[in-house]
């Protein structure tokens, strides 16, 4: 929520992505710790009991930072024994940096992992989604179909218009012959045959015009099949009008929800199929030159103190003795004769050879 807010930095050093949180929570994961310990045999290096106690003692031994400029940095310590040779120490340093890059390539394939997996999740639902919308497409093109057949309709709204327009000139024709009719009757006999021609012409118009208000049956053409009605008949207009309404759009929401499922189904396909480097590296960890610590200039400072604290000692012993010679010759010649025992023993000891 917070990075989405125009705050920048306020003192605050700045709002870390949720990419760099993820990232660190997985370099820290028990799945990258094993690996790393599995990779390099640290079980064994380390002379732990089992992996457990491997992966506490790795975890002391890494160093996950963010930095100012929100990326991330990867250290790895790792320890010589006391007193190594320039070549002990390059393995190690070789092996501090070979892990520090292991970490990184790690890190890459876990979160290379859960994407895959989110992007397969996704093209499963979008999949299960899109088919469902295949199926339903189909039933409501089969449906609006049917009803076309059924009731003769291509376009509703063209034909009722047509309908309105062939009803209007058929109702113009009727007056029209009304007209003739009542002109006729005041001039020829009822037997009259054009008149009896006029009166059979106005009950044909008539009897068309009672078809379209309340429609025909369906008539049957010299092959036997159904002919279906052009016109809608007035009185079913709003009934049909409705349904195919309701079926139209059912037809058109299906296929606009395909139009948006269709881009994203492809595009599912080819974020699990996906297989590009997630993680960008800067700088990939090299051998470090320097040891980390002990600080050489502690070890100097230390080794000068005992070698201060050692003379002082060996000063006071040897004038502890001189004291001894000319004040106490007894006690002198007791630790001198104490000493030469000792030597003796000494050399007693680590003086002897074995021979066959």
């Amino acid at each position: 929520m917070l990075s989405s807010l125009p705050i920048g930095k306020l003192g605050l050093g700045g709002l870390v992505p949720e990419e760099t949180y993820r990232f660190i929570a997985i370099l820290n994961s028990r799945t990258v710790m094993e690996a790393i310990a599995k990779k390099f045999n640290l079980q064994e290096l380390y002379e732990t009991k089992d992996i457990e106690k491997t992966v506490k003692a790795l975890r002391e031994q890494v160093n996950f930072e963010i930095n100012e400029d929100q990326t991330i940095s990867v250290s790895v310590s790792q320890t010589t024994e006391h007193l190594a040779s320039e070549a002990e120490e390059n393995v190690v340093r070789k092996r501090a940096a070979d892990m520090t890059n292991a970490f990184l390539e790690e890190l890459d394939q876990v979160n290379k992992r859960l994407k895959t997996e989110k992007a397969r999740n996704n093209r499963m639902f979008i999949e299960k989604r899109y088919y469902e919308n295949k199926n339903d497409l189909k039933i409501a093109e089969v449906a609006f179909k049917e009803f076309q057949e059924t009731h003769g309709l291509i376009a509703l709204p063209e034909q009722t218009e047509a309908s309105i327009k062939a009803a209007s000139a058929i109702k113009a024709q009727i007056t029209v012959k009304e007209v003739e009719v009542a002109v006729l009757s005041q001039y020829v006999s009822g037997s009259h045959a054009e008149l009896a021609r006029a009166k059979n012409e106005l009950r044909e118009l008539n009897r068309k015009l009672d078809e379209m208000k309340t429609g025909a049956p369906d008539s049957i053409n010299g092959n036997g099949k159904t002919v279906s009605r052009l016109f809608v008949p007035f009185n079913q207009a709003p009934e049909l009008g409705l349904e195919y309404v309701r079926l139209y759009r059912e037809v058109t929401l299906q296929q606009k929800i395909m139009e948006l499922l269709l881009p994203q189904y492809e595009l599912s396909k080819i974020q699990e199929a996906k297989d590009s480097p997630t993680v960008q590296i800067l700088d990939e960890a090299v051998m470090p030159i320097k040891r980390t610590k002990p600080k050489r200039a502690i070890l100097v400072l230390t080794a000068a103190l005992l070698s201060i604290f050692f003379s002082i000692f060996i000063i006071l012993i040897q004038d502890y003795v001189k004291t001894l010679e000319f004040d106490r010759n007894e006690d002198y010649q007791k630790l001198q004769e104490i000493s030469h025992n000792i030597i003796s023993d000494i050399r007693r000891i680590f003086g002897k050879t074995h021979s066959k």
